[in-house]
């Protein structure tokens, strides 16, 4: 008799802690799914500004050479009309790409400041 409530009693905290696994897991899946969702809007963000600096150097010719780094601004995309704003929910935001060339390759990052959101390693 002893044994059988012992199995009784491990099964039962075995189920509550198989339950309690299950809704951490959908708890943090829900919270990962929500921030991509309010990120994704400032990643877009990030993106439009680097297609707009690629159309920015090449109609300038300002290329960086090997190990340089070109910082290339919101005000002088907009000032060349290759991007209108830089808004989320009518709040405004500010940016810049860096460009630099490695080797033979360009590589373009954008940078977002908004009031509640900033790109990692945003530099004023």
């Amino acid at each position: 008799m002893v044994m059988n409530s012992d199995l009784k009693h491990m099964r039962r905290v075995s189920i509550i802690w198989g339950l309690l696994l299950v809704l951490i897991f959908g708890l943090l899946t829900t919270f990962g799914i929500i921030f991509n969702k309010k990120n994704k809007l400032y990643t877009d963000m990030e993106k439009d500004l680097e297609e707009a600096t690629k159309k920015y150097v090449e109609r300038s010719f300002s290329y960086p050479k090997d190990k340089e780094e070109l910082k290339v601004t919101y005000t002088e995309l907009k000032d060349s009309k290759l991007i209108e704003e830089l808004k989320v929910e009518k709040e405004p935001c500010d940016g810049y790409v860096i460009v630099k060339k490695n080797d033979l390759v360009y590589k373009y990052k954008g940078y977002v400041k908004c009031p509640d959101y900033k790109t990692k390693n945003y530099e004023e």
